[in-house]
């Protein structure tokens, strides 16, 4: 009876630690409501994540500087991701890459990025607009992350507008919880993928 007792005390004690939230999640806001187009031509937005913990990103397939790192420890965070989650199970955790080229990006072009960076269909989705004012503003107001595409020089030919590669972007996980509320920013680097994981466990209950 003791080590019955002693086992239930142990069993609650080690449920309570795991759901105490990390120190530096936070209440940032709701996200408002968005829809766009995933790599699959499927919609995917508020409608598809509804009652889902999720993590957001920003990229585009072009980019030969800071994009590919990014894809790359987004790839990790899947994986450990993927290892929390109950198998045979709908995941209750996505990660979603939003294109901020989004005229270039389209769904084909995500989807063999896609598969560039072994992204699992069940858990890693890219999205795309289609147009790049809908993309800044949903960016900039809707998860608070940093977007600019300068202007062209007054004057300027207005063939010669800024691209994609002139476009300055967040380079940071946005963790959202299932009633859409934006828990915290963590950046791609070692610390930031522990912090974004913990953020994970913890809102989706894992």
């Amino acid at each position: 009876m003791r080590f019955q007792a002693a086992v239930l005390c142990l069993c609650v004690a080690l449920v309570a630690c795991r759901r105490q939230p990390p120190e530096d999640i936070d209440d940032l806001g709701v996200v408002p409501a968005w829809s766009m187009t995933a790599e699959d031509g499927k919609p995917i937005g508020t409608a598809q994540l509804q009652g889902k913990t999720w993590v957001v990103n920003f990229l585009f397939t072009s980019c030969p500087t800071s994009c590919p790192p990014l894809a790359r420890a987004t790839a990790r965070l899947q994986e450990r991701i993927r290892a929390l989650l109950p198998k045979g199970e709908v995941p209750p955790v996505q990660i979603v890459s939003i294109s901020v080229d989004p005229e270039t990006d389209t769904p084909p072009v995500l989807a063999k990025f896609a598969k560039q960076y072994g992204a699992d269909p069940r858990i890693w989705h890219f999205a795309t607009s289609g147009n790049y004012d809908v993309t800044e503003k949903l960016v900039s107001e809707g998860f608070q992350s940093q977007l600019i595409r300068p202007d062209p020089p007054e004057g300027a030919d207005p063939a010669a507008k800024p691209s994609a590669i002139d476009t300055a972007h967040s380079l940071k996980f946005v963790v959202i919880d299932r009633a859409g509320h934006i828990r915290g920013t963590w950046d791609k680097d070692d610390a930031g993928l522990d912090a974004t994981v913990a953020a994970v466990r913890y809102l989706a209950d894992l």
